[in-house]
């Protein structure tokens, strides 16, 4: 990723078994969360889903969280400049952290992407329209759409803190999570 004079990108890693990354997977609590937004249901990335992601989730070894944490100049923290990043720069950022993800999903036989946040390759979601996903190839899941506590990912496995923007102004620092499931060994 190229150099930006708006903000400092520091990218983190890290394999955790996937029976302690468990612990921080509450499909309920989740799902709640999901059905208060008002786009519920109109992304095939999103639940409800057709299948159990606890199923998806115990199929795997382990998961390779990735993190890019976005750390904005001062230049960048004043009223308005939220709506501009996250209209132009945040999907770009996101594509180019799917893009790595698809990359290290394409190197690791039978491991599964996961997204930051939902899915963005069409601009309708052929979901609204009752319609199959276009792109099933390509769509992807979110950690926090199959039930993961991302927030406590951050905060377990990273030592960081989610910072929530207020208003129209954006926090110092912003962390993208996405991951990569690790298959089971086989012998």
């Amino acid at each position: 990723m190229e150099e930006n004079p708006f903000y400092r990108c520091e990218r983190m890693s890290r394999v955790v078994p996937l029976k302690a990354f468990l612990a921080l997977v509450d499909v309920p609590l989740f799902l709640g969360y999901c059905q208060d937004c008002p786009h519920y249901g109109e992304r095939w990335s999103c639940p409800p889903f057709s299948f159990d992601p606890m199923a998806l989730w115990r199929g795997y070894d382990a998961i390779r969280l990735v993190a890019w944490k976005l750390t904005f100049s001062k230049e960048r923290l004043f009223p308005g400049e939220r709506r501009a990043f996250e209209e132009k720069e945040l999907p770009r950022l996101k594509a180019a952290m799917a893009e790595e993800l698809l990359f290290q999903e394409a190197a690791a036989a039978g491991s599964l992407a996961l997204f930051p946040g939902r899915c963005e390759l069409c601009l309708r979601c052929a979901r609204e329209a009752g319609e199959p996903c276009r792109m099933p190839e390509q769509m992807r899941y979110s950690i926090e759409a199959l039930g993961g506590d991302c927030a406590g990912a951050l905060e377990t496995y990273f030592g960081q803190k989610l910072q929530w923007a207020a208003g129209n102004r954006l926090p110092e620092q912003m962390i993208l999570l996405g991951g990569l499931l690790l298959p089971q060994e086989t012998e």
